[in-house]
């Protein structure tokens, strides 16, 4: 029971990290200014949309699925986000 408590804590947080990536896409993000570098904001909303998906995907598993399948979602949202901060760090 505590598993699925603190996965249904991850989406959400899943869901709270691509909606502020899409929100900010527009506007300035941290120090970055995604109007003025078209890459940065492309990868903002499909980032975004990742997590959007891993979430649906995090849900349907919660549901269906055992508990050891969770795994999936938890490598799937952090590799994503993971791999977007180092994008991120790379931006010159």
């Amino acid at each position: 029971m505590i598993i699925k408590v603190l996965m249904i804590f991850f989406i959400v947080f899943l869901l709270a990290l691509a909606y502020t990536l899409w929100s900010h896409s527009d506007k300035k993000f941290l120090i970055y200014s995604p109007n003025e570098n078209l890459t940065l904001k492309n990868i903002m909303r499909f980032t975004a949309i990742l997590l959007v998906l891993v979430s649906i995907l995090g849900i349907v598993i919660l549901i269906i699925g055992s508990e050891e399948s969770n795994l999936i979602t938890l490598l799937l949202g952090s590799l994503i986000a993971a791999a977007f901060s180092i994008y991120l760090a790379n931006i010159r």
